[in-house]
């Protein structure tokens, strides 16, 4: 098995107190198995659980997280490290393409410190192996052609700056799930309309590197980060006030 990811995802570091949309406000923060089990020794971080239904963090006034501190940092990382953490903090803004012979990771534009890196990266993305084990795997016909046809989509991209970059990550990360349901022409037509929405939405702002980065920032969190709005987005529905 090998991890793949874009050449870019080794210098994503979370930027903390820096950032202007923390991960630490307003959103659901749901503890996994091994993380609920390793927090029960843990007075000071179990009282902060609520284990009603899927066991999650009591987010306190404003929907910040318990652990968020006055200075914008993690005390859960400040006293034990980031290891420490749930799985769905320790992997936010990541994300994971599973393939027979590897898993490709990404980063999300939702993330303002991620979509920064993607959008201003001055090259085309390009795939780099993060591990290989060296094993050999017999790939599936519908998986060497997706991938092919995610390659010939890559390979094409023709505009130049951020919107290059916006096209290779929307290829990159929701044209491969087309293995799972089998929705390639919608995916493609997804992508399509969402590359000219946002870009659309940069030609009627400033232009500025913050601007563009917000753009997408809200439009990640609007619809990658909606199941429901991405799926409705992904089926070609259109709201009937659209």
């Amino acid at each position: 098995m090998k991890l793949i990811a874009p050449d870019y995802y080794p210098s994503f570091t979370c930027i903390a107190s820096a950032c202007r949309h923390t991960c630490c406000v307003g959103w659901e923060i749901d503890v996994d198995a091994d993380s609920l089990e390793r927090f029960c020794g843990d007075e000071a971080v179990f009282r902060e659980i609520d284990e009603t239904g899927t066991p999650h963090i009591r987010l306190r006034e404003g929907e910040r997280c318990p652990f968020l501190n006055g200075d914008g940092l993690c005390d859960m990382i400040l006293k034990h490290g980031e290891g420490y953490l749930c799985d769905i903090c320790r992997d936010h803004p990541r994300f994971r393409n599973y393939f027979t012979d590897r898993t490709e990771l990404g980063l999300g534009l939702v993330c303002e410190e991620a979509a920064r890196i993607i959008l201003f990266s001055p090259a085309p993305m390009r795939l780099i192996t993060l591990e290989d084990d060296g094993g050999k795997e017999e790939i599936p016909e519908d998986e060497a052609w997706l991938t092919d046809l995610r390659d010939r989509m890559l390979a094409s991209v023709t505009e130049t700056g951020p919107r290059a970059r916006l096209l290779e990550y929307l290829i990159y990360r929701h044209l491969p799930d087309a293995l799972y349901d089998g929705r390639t022409e919608e995916r493609v037509a997804f992508i399509g309309s969402s590359f000219d929405e946002i870009t659309a939405l940069w030609d009627a702002s400033d232009g500025k590197p913050e601007t563009v980065t917000e753009i997408v920032r809200q439009w990640s969190y609007d619809v990658e980060y909606d199941e429901e709005e991405l799926e409705r987005r992904i089926a070609g529905k259109v709201k009937k006030d659209e």
